[in-house]
This record gives C-alpha cells, sequence and structure tokens, in this order.
C-alpha cells in the first residue's frame, strides 16, 4: 500500500470510529441499567484498547468525549502516549495499562505521560517494585498512583494473573506496604470463547466472589473496589453481572494489524463490527439469567 493510500485509508477508518465508539457507549449504558439493584451502583468505564491503531484513531476519539485508552505492551504505549500528535491533540488522556508487566519494563513504564493506571499488579513483589519506582518518578509529589491486582480466574497457564486465593494477602500488601499505590480495584482476562448460553461467566463469578471475600476479610464497602473485566465478545455481560471497567478494542477501532500477519488486510469497519456484535450479544442474551454474586 502506498503511503497516500495509507493515509487515506487512515483517515477513512478515524472518521467512522466516532460511530462505533457511540455504539459501543450505548450498549454500555444499556447494559448498567440492566444490572441487579444488589449491585454497587458504580458507573462502567469503558476503556478503549488501541493496541496496533494509528494515533489518528485515538485522537478521533478523543475528540468524540472519549478519555481513558488502554494498552497491551509497553513499548507500544510509550511511543502512543509520547506521539507529538496524540500530546498536542489529547491533553486529558487517561491511559490504562492492561498487558503483562516485567519487572524490568516498570521504569519505562511509570514513565508514560498521563498514564492513569496499571490494572495487571499481580504479585507483592511487581507492586514493590511499582512502589519503589513510583515514589522515586514523582520526586516531591503526593500523588499516588492506581493500580489494579490481576487474577488468573480460568487458570490457564498461559494466562497470567495471581492465584484467586492470594488475593486478600496481596491486596493486604499493597494497602500496609505500598505507600505510594492506590489499590483501585481487581482485573481479570477469563477464557476466551465462552459460551453465555451455558449461563453466567464462571470467571467474572470467581471475580466477584474473591472481591467480596476481600471485601469482608478487610472491611471494605463494595463500591470501594473496582472490577475490571469483559472485552469485546462479552463486555455486555460483563457490566450486567458487576464490571465498573471493560477493556473494548476490535468493536471499536475494528479488527487488530499486525505486521508482516496474514490479518493485516483492511478489516470490516469498526461500525459495522459493532453492529454485527451488538446483534449476536442480543441473541445471546435472551437466554442468559443474570445471577447474583
Amino acid at each position: 500500500m502506498s503511503s497516500s493510500l495509507a493515509r487515506m485509508w487512515k483517515v477513512a477508518m478515524s472518521e467512522e470510529v466516532g460511530k462505533a465508539l457511540q455504539s459501543v457507549v450505548e450498549r454500555v449504558n444499556q447494559a448498567a441499567a440492566r444490572r441487579p439493584k444488589t449491585l454497587p451502583a458504580v458507573p462502567p468505564r469503558l476503556v478503549a484498547v488501541s493496541k496496533t491503531k494509528p494515533p489518528e484513531m485515538v485522537v478521533e476519539a478523543y475528540r468524540q468525549g472519549h478519555r481513558n485508552f488502554g494498552e497491551n505492551y509497553v513499548n507500544e504505549l510509550v511511543d502512543k502516549a509520547s506521539d507529538p500528535l496524540i500530546l498536542a491533540s489529547c491533553p486529558e488522556i487517561r491511559w490504562h495499562f492492561i498487558g503483562h508487566l516485567q519487572k524490568n519494563n516498570v521504569n519505562k513504564l511509570l514513565g508514560v505521560p498521563n498514564l492513569f493506571v496499571v490494572e495487571t499488579v499481580d504479585s507483592a513483589k511487581l507492586a514493590d517494585r511499582v512502589n519503589s519506582s513510583w515514589q522515586r518518578l514523582r520526586g516531591a509529589s503526593t500523588q499516588r498512583l492506581k493500580v489494579m491486582v490481576q487474577l488468573n480466574t480460568s487458570g490457564e497457564q498461559n494466562k497470567h494473573g495471581l492465584p484467586p486465593e492470594d488475593t486478600v494477602s496481596t491486596v493486604q500488601h499493597i494497602l500496609s506496604h505500598c505507600a505510594a499505590l492506590d489499590f483501585l480495584g481487581l482485573m481479570t482476562i477469563g477464557r476466551y470463547g465462552y459460551d453465555l448460553n451455558l449461563g453466567p461467566n464462571p470467571d467474572f463469578q470467581t471475580l466477584l466472589g474473591r472481591r467480596q471475600q476481600l471485601c469482608d476479610g478487610l472491611q471494605m464497602p463494595l463500591e470501594r473496589v473496582e472490577l475490571s473485566m469483559g472485552m469485546s465478545t462479552d463486555f455486555d455481560h460483563a457490566i450486567e453481572v458487576g464490571s465498573t471497567n471493560v477493556r473494548v478494542g476490535s468493536v471499536i477501532f475494528g479488527n487488530r494489524e499486525y505486521p508482516n500477519s496474514a490479518t493485516n488486510t483492511p478489516a470490516p469497519s469498526p461500525e459495522k463490527t459493532a453492529k454485527s456484535m451488538t446483534e449476536e450479544a442480543a441473541k445471546k442474551m435472551q437466554h442468559l439469567t443474570v445471577s447474583k454474586p
């Protein structure tokens, strides 16, 4: 693809981002309205995951009023958050890091401008490293860095995250020994491709149960502990059962592009993707009964 065609494609895709984003926002609001009244009335936060997407798409979503964006890889987040176009156009952007964080990348990540939260702290040792690095980087500032604790609720070996049974002890460690960190909540990815026709997602139910155990054990109100769960294929259901933070990428920005990959072809427009996934979700919801945590 020539550079001129590439620019035209980027512009065309950017113009469609706003329409797709509005569709997802409507779905988020509708799902929140279906939540049982027994759940904390915390408005869900939509994190637009811009992995592999150009800065122009981020700017377009920002111009539509969106502020929370997520990235999976430290180097890509560093590059994108420091991009001149984003720095000039998106002064109030809030970056969420949602990928696996290695200790040797902590300093690089924490130097990202407008870093809002690290959602993937998966051990007390990593929490200690993030805490000490943030203390050094913030200097005289007293601002604490928001973090979430990631749980491996599906038990899959290829998934990162804390064993669920270690939730209370790890959060207690952060609250007691990491003064520079602000514990925001719990996060999980869960098993891909779960069929909602079988009932509520068990990985989401595990996260709900661990939050209840955490709040009971540390005498914290439920609304004090956020839940980050739900992605493009299941965020409606995640919100219905209690998610306060959903991470949605392809439904907003279209399929991801990976260099030198067979999938690196012009993807269906985000608007069409959003429409088809809305219809699919609606069919599944007809068979779904929301259970209380």
